[in-house]
């Protein structure tokens, strides 16, 4: 089931500029183990074309929680991509964070877009 956050924007400078984001996912079965797809994109320069930054497929399992993080200092706009491979509960959450680490703003799981498909990252 592929879910987009859509283009977020981030402000160039001062207290709401974001640093990095981190995507937290929970597998809340007790048996299955499900396998997640993440595509991270830039929108940057005056076109704001999409850039890919990050991809990464992997594994977690059962009552396991995986965080991973991806710089977006340098984007205008963000965009996360997210597949999992799963009948269970999988429950999966975007933190905007700035240069502190602290949380600037929170996409939750139920605030993603469905989406067809993942983009395809040419290589």
């Amino acid at each position: 089931m592929p879910y987009t956050t859509g283009a977020v924007y981030n402000s160039p400078a001062g207290t709401s500029h974001i640093d990095r984001i981190q995507i937290s996912c929970l597998n809340d079965s007790i048996i299955a183990a499900i396998n997640i797809n993440l595509q991270i994109f830039h929108f940057i320069g005056s076109n704001f074309t999409r850039v890919p930054v990050g991809e990464t497929l992997f594994q977690v399992n059962p009552q396991q929680l995986v965080v991973q993080t991806f710089s977006v200092n340098a984007a205008s706009y963000y965009e996360a991509q997210i597949n999992f491979y799963s009948a269970v509960n999988t429950i999966i959450n975007v933190f905007a964070l700035d240069a502190a680490g602290n949380i600037i703003e929170q996409i939750l799981q139920h605030e993603l877009t469905y989406i067809d498909r993942l983009s395809i990252i040419n290589t």
